[in-house]
């Protein structure tokens, strides 16, 4: 079994959009978060997305432990085509991101990223992160990125899983393995909610 803290990227200077693949760098108050998160924690690795916001995320984490993260790809965020980028008001009347919200698999982003894509590098990762075997490992990544790893590892159907809030500096903490027959599994140990986002 591997131990694997999931932290989502700490707030950017992009509030309220819909980021995907564009690449907005943390906030002040981002850091700030980050930083209280991780305070008094160690893990044997840290595994980061390439996106900015999580390798400035990843690497507040690297400074304090003196540690080196390896970027991995697969930990990205969803490639949500169209409305990348885009301000969350400006999406509110949109008939196809409600049902994206409802069916993703159904109703993935316009020009963007299936969800069978997503699960297929999400799994690859976690299938690798399952291989070292050892822990505890921080995997520094995306609300979207995160959502999917639960969704194998829980055998959740992604669109539950946004009843799980995973607000920005979010950690939580997953037991995972394979089994012969049944593939990755897991469960999760902690959820840590950063101070303000338990106020919201």
């Amino acid at each position: 079994m591997t131990v694997v803290d999931f932290l989502r990227h700490g707030e950017t200077e992009t509030r309220d959009t819909l980021l995907g693949r564009t690449d907005a760098p943390l906030c002040a108050a981002g850091c700030e978060a980050v930083a209280r998160q991780i305070a008094g924690r160690t893990w044997g690795g840290i595994v980061a997305s390439p996106l900015k916001r999580a390798r400035e995320t990843a690497e507040i984490l690297a400074l304090t432990g003196e540690q080196s993260v390896e970027v991995d790809p697969d930990w990205r965020e969803i490639d949500f085509g169209d409305w990348d980028g885009r301000p969350r008001r400006d999406l509110a009347e949109d008939a196809r991101l409600a049902a994206f919200y409802k069916n993703p698999d159904a109703n993935p982003p316009p020009n963007g990223e299936s969800m069978d894509a997503v699960r297929a590098r999400v799994a690859s990762a976690l299938d690798r992160l399952a291989a070292k075997g050892d822990g505890p490992v921080l995997v520094v990544a995306h609300g979207g990125s995160i959502r999917m790893a639960l969704s194998i590892l829980l055998a959740i159907p992604l669109e539950r899983l946004w009843a799980v809030r995973i607000a920005c500096a979010t950690l939580i903490r997953v037991e995972m393995g394979t089994h012969p027959m049944h593939g990755l599994w897991g469960e999760i140990i902690e959820i840590t909610q950063p101070p303000e986002a338990r106020e919201a």
